[in-house]
């Protein structure tokens, strides 16, 4: 083996030891956060067995991770089960603050105008976030959650789809029909969802893009079946371009080399 000219005895050992712990130390966090998506998903409590089956953990590894993560404020226990802690519900508020409160301002004003509930969401570690929400039907209250991640199969979730092949595509097509269907839908600038996830509601969707005009997020309005969804695109696309202008250009993607969109 090649050397910089001094070896300690055991080098090599500590050099072993020292790439085990760190795979070790990356295990626990990615345990830590399984059981912190988990608890954040569900919104109520939950109880040991649902977290150890949801986050795929054994239930020994699951409560210790609790017992650590409960010290550190991160999640709270309660009688009948654990809920995301108060540290990171407050660390939570930092992200993205300026955007979401401009995003709010603007999601508030666009619901009262139309009746409904919309919602902003942007893609993040692959997955489609919801960033803000102005709720007007109770119902759609939980359904649209700031935090919780929303399907690849929504009318949102296709719009930013369609411009990020990393997001995967919606259940049901081929990866030819699923290109055509992109290039249709970025046509179009919109994307309609009826029934198709959830019975009785529908969404209408369009992406949100910067100054320079890159698709960095989706606004949607969350409505009952009956409603026609086409009168919404003029209302909703002028709302998406009003937030558009908030938003800076995303960093580029420091885990691929890449220019994906990532947290700012």
């Amino acid at each position: 083996m090649l050397t910089s000219g001094y070896s300690s005895p055991g080098g090599d050992r500590a050099l072993l030891d020292n790439d085990t712990d760190r795979a070790r130390g990356r295990g626990v966090l990615e345990g830590a956060f399984a059981l912190l998506d988990v608890l954040g998903a569900m919104g109520n409590e939950v109880g040991l067995s649902e977290l150890a089956k949801s986050s795929g953990l054994p239930k020994t590894t699951v409560h210790r991770l609790l017992d650590q993560l409960g010290e550190l404020g991160a999640v709270e226990r309660s009688s009948t089960g654990y809920r995301i802690g108060s540290r990171v519900f407050r660390l939570g508020q930092g992200w993205q603050s300026e955007l979401r409160d401009h995003a709010l301002r603007t999601l508030r004003a666009l619901s009262a105008r139309l009746r409904e509930t919309v919602g902003l969401v942007m893609p993040r570690e692959g997955r489609i976030l919801i960033a803000a929400s102005s709720v007007v039907r109770p119902e759609h209250g939980r359904l649209m959650r700031p935090g919780l991640t929303v399907s690849v199969d929504t009318a949102a979730g296709r719009v930013l789809a369609a411009h990020d092949p990393l997001l995967g595509m919606p259940a049901g097509f081929s990866a030819e029909a699923w290109s055509a269907a992109a290039y249709r839908l970025r046509a179009a600038g919109v994307a309609f969802d009826r029934e198709q996830v959830l019975p009785g509601v529908s969404c209408a969707a369009v992406p949100v893009r910067t100054a320079t005009g890159r698709v960095t997020g989706a606004l949607c309005a969350v409505v009952p079946v009956q409603r026609q969804l086409s009168p919404l695109v003029v209302d909703l696309t002028s709302a998406a371009q009003a937030i558009g202008a908030a938003l800076a250009e995303p960093a580029p993607d420091w885990r691929m080399g890449s220019d994906r969109a990532v947290d700012q």
